[in-house]
């Protein structure tokens, strides 16, 4: 052999080599990705329900009427899963002395200017009065219930019982609460679809995201959060989902702010509506805006997302797309130097709020994850702070 056959067998052997090197290392990665997450993750993965996880032969054993005694001021697990759809009458009476002198019934009592100071369970309840909640995930809603309150469930899950009060004011004294049903007026099988209806999994896709941006931006085109959820449903289902999960539309202008804001407190109510920046996605601002929040700390710290109509649709029901964040605090605006809201590095935390929010308020019919071709990992906002996210899209079939 020559030595021009020689170095052209030795470049072979080499090119060979780096082939091998270059397959072992993406199975190692793979294998990596597979490792950390327990399997490849699909593109489009169905989402059970919490409240498909609470059986549904226990909702319909429960006897037809309890009587359960309130003793102290948190929340009581009544032991009772109800179905969506139940309707229960409750009656209370009793009596619950506060820290500051007041005596309250199961009605409460009207707030004072020191009411304004305190975060309760249910804000928009009296001080003192009975409410309820059904589920334990921590972004289920509360209810009034009152001295006497008929109540639709609006899910599956367990019962609790509790007086609205805040952490602050001891309360001590007891209610005796009784509570009959009638039965059920709807399904208590979530995800389920009507009929002729197919389930979130089944309709979207990642391609259906393919044109939609992965990021929206500021005015300056500064790409910022990462679009994290969509809905599939009409105006009207999307703003009652909101408004039934326990968000509120927040004002558009810092003079609506003001005006609300003093109009809340003369009439000691609490104020949660505080305006949000304005970013873009397809070339315009958001086309709706919600927050969830405690009043004391909702200029610092609350859940809060944007809400674009695209111009698709999904078995001729309207898609959006959107994007929710969970400010924590302060931090440096790195475009000018101001002060701005910091956002939970862990996005997806917030994306599981959303989820469970409407999951406790039972207003989606199926949902799912979906991975699209280009899934955003790892990024800055406009103003500098990081985030990260395994990329999924949140998708939920609204009611």
């Amino acid at each position: 052999m020559n030595q021009a056959n020689r170095l052209s067998g030795t470049r072979q052997w080499w090119k060979q080599v780096a082939l091998l090197l270059a397959l072992l290392s993406a199975g190692a990665a793979l294998q990596g990705q597979a490792n950390q997450t327990g399997t490849v993750t699909p593109p489009v993965q169905p989402i059970v329900s919490m409240r498909d996880q609470t059986s549904a032969a226990a909702a319909s054993a429960h006897k037809k009427s309890y009587e359960f005694t309130l003793k102290d001021s948190g929340w009581l697990d009544t032991g009772i899963v109800l179905a969506a759809g139940e309707k229960a009458a409750f009656t209370a009476t009793g009596k619950f002395s506060l820290a500051d002198g007041r005596v309250s019934g199961p009605d409460g009592l009207a707030r004072g200017w020191k009411d304004l100071l305190r975060q309760f369970p249910l804000n928009s309840a009296n001080v003192g009065a009975l409410v309820g909640r059904v589920s334990d995930l921590g972004a289920s809603v509360p209810f009034l219930v009152g001295a006497k309150g008929d109540v639709a469930v609006p899910t599956q899950g367990r019962l609790f019982l509790r007086v609205n009060v805040s952490d602050d004011l001891t309360a001590t004294g007891s209610y005796t609460v009784k509570v009959a049903f009638e039965a059920p007026q709807a399904s208590a099988v979530a995800l389920v679809p009507t009929a002729g209806v197919a389930l979130a999994s089944g309709l979207v896709s990642p391609e259906t995201f393919a044109d939609v941006p992965r990021r929206v931006s500021d005015a300056a085109g500064n790409e910022g959060d990462m679009v994290n959820y969509a809905l599939l449903g009409s105006a009207e289902q999307v703003q009652a989902a909101f408004k039934a999960a326990g968000w509120v539309a927040v004002d558009k202008t810092v003079q609506d702010a003001l005006l609300h804001g003093l109009m809340a407190t003369l009439g000691h109510e609490a104020y949660t509506e505080m305006p949000m920046s304005t970013l873009y996605l397809f070339g315009r601002p958001q086309d709706l805006s919600f927050a969830r929040g405690d009043p004391l700390t909702v200029a610092a710290e609350r859940h809060h997302l944007r809400v674009w109509k695209t111009t698709k649709t999904i078995g001729g029901v309207p898609l959006w797309v959107g994007s929710a964040t969970h400010d924590i605090g302060f931090e440096k605006d790195q475009r000018n130097g101001d002060v701005t809201h910091k956002i939970d590095p862990k996005i997806d935390d917030e994306r599981e709020f959303l989820l469970h929010s409407f999951d406790a308020a039972g207003v989606f019919s199926s949902a799912a994850y979906v991975l699209p071709a280009d899934p955003m990992l790892k990024a800055r906002t406009a103003t500098g702070g990081s985030f990260y996210s395994d990329g999924r899209i949140l998708v939920m079939e609204l009611k």
